[in-house]
This record gives C-alpha cells, sequence and structure tokens, in this order.
C-alpha cells in the first residue's frame, strides 16, 4: 500500500485573516507551507502518491503543486465543489482514485505528524480500518480542541466525537482505510446535511465494522487550527 489521501479542502476560518489570501495549507510554518510538512513526512514514510482533495482556493493548490518538486512521490490535485459539506464529503472525492479493495492512509493538510506515526499505521495494515490514537497528551493546549476516542480493552474504538462523556485517548487525524468507507458513506450521506468522518466513524461502529485504535502515543502531532497553533508548531519544528 503506497497511497494516501490529503484532505486539504476547508476555510480555514479560525486563521483568519490569513486565510482570506491563502488557503489555511498552504500558510508557511517554519519555512514551509503546511502541507509540505504533511509531503515531506509521507514520503519518508514509503508513500508513493498522494490525492490532494482541494476545495477552497483550489486554483491556489494547483498554481502551488505545478510549481513544486516531491521527489517521485505523484501528487494528484483533486476538486471537492461540496466542499462546505463536510470533510466526508472531501473523502467521497478521492474514491475514483482508488481500486476496490484497495487500503489507503488519510491524512489532514493542517496536522504535522512525525513520520512515526505513519509508518506505525502502515506496519499495522492487517488490522485496517484502524485510526491512530495517542492515550498520553492529557495537559496540551489542544485537548480542548481534539477529537476525543473511548478504546474498548480489546482495542476496538467504542466512540468518537469532540464532546463525548468518557474517553480514553485522542484522534491524531491519521487513518488507515479499506474500501469499506466508502460504502458506508454512500449509506449515510444523505442523513446529514454536514457529513464528517467523525459521522462515518460512529456509522461504522454501529454497522459491526469495526475501527481498531493504532497507539502512537509519544509520537508528535498536532492540529494547526489558529495563530497560537502556528506559533507552537514554529517552537516545536525549530527545536526538533
Amino acid at each position: 500500500m503506497t497511497k494516501a489521501v490529503i484532505i486539504a479542502a476547508g476555510r480555514g476560518e479560525r486563521l483568519l485573516p490569513l486565510t482570506r489570501i491563502s488557503p489555511k495549507p498552504l500558510i508557511h510554518v517554519n519555512g514551509k507551507p503546511l502541507i509540505e510538512h504533511v509531503f515531506n513526512t509521507l514520503r519518508k514514510s514509503g508513500i508513493k502518491e498522494c490525492i490532494v482533495i482541494t476545495g477552497y482556493m483550489e486554483h491556489a493548490f494547483r498554481k502551488y503543486l505545478n510549481n513544486s518538486k516531491f521527489g517521485k512521490m505523484r501528487i494528484r490535485c483533486c476538486y471537492n465543489p461540496s466542499y462546505t459539506r463536510g470533510n466526508a464529503t472531501s473523502l467521497k472525492t478521492a474514491q475514483r482514485f482508488l481500486m476496490e479493495g484497495e487500503k489507503f492512509l488519510l491524512t489532514m493538510a493542517d496536522h504535522i505528524t512525525s513520520e512515526e506515526i505513519t509508518k506505525t499505521a502502515l506496519k499495522n495494515a492487517a488490522h485496517a480500518p484502524l485510526l491512530c490514537i495517542d492515550r498520553q497528551i492529557r495537559d496540551s493546549p489542544q485537548v480542548n480542541e481534539a477529537t476525543k476516542v473511548l478504546v474498548g480493552e480489546d482495542g476496538y474504538i467504542r466512540n468518537i466525537g469532540k464532546e463525548i462523556p468518557l474517553w480514553n485517548a485522542l484522534d491524531t487525524g491519521v487513518f488507515l482505510f479499506t474500501y469499506k468507507i466508502f460504502e458506508v458513506i454512500n449509506l449515510i450521506k444523505t442523513k446529514y446535511s454536514i457529513l464528517t468522518l467523525t459521522h462515518c466513524v460512529k456509522e461504522m461502529i454501529k454497522m459491526g465494522f469495526p475501527l481498531w485504535a493504532c497507539d502512537v502515543s509519544g509520537n508528535f502531532w498536532m492540529d494547526v487550527d489558529t495563530a497560537e497553533d502556528v506559533a507552537l508548531a514554529e517552537r516545536v519544528l525549530r527545536s526538533a
């Protein structure tokens, strides 16, 4: 398995006014566009092809990708005209680039992660579908904004969401999915006006498609949403 899907479609409203002139994944963090950190991590992890789902300011992505070099890693740009209807609708846009039965890595263009996280996910592909989770972070400023996860004693996810009352891990934003995820999206896409990956995961669990919790505790990851997050990411990356 050598393919990854990167969701890069959102408006990044919490980073206004910067995102009035640039989509969030192209905002520079430590001297590079945010999404370039994602590309570098995936390339070092052995990914050969990335499918980038764009939405807001799609033309800026195409210009950036046309003028950038990523070694031997192939980059495909795929536009989601319905990007305001949730990140699961953006994932659905990538379906035509994937074959039935194919497994693929999914990550977000605004998440910076260590390559150990993606490598661990890939090493555990036999457990797919899976979500990389962190059991250790409890006092980070990002905890309030993070998606929480409840993992059962058997290692499978029981619940997920930002507001769930009981949780024992955090969602790092790195998934390894099977083609089954598209079946779930198609089954529930009319149920929600805004369809998120969290909705899909919850529905998968209800349908009896277990999602394994891939423990990557102790490895660096962060979601870059605000100006404060950008400053924190720059401090961390400079000290790495």
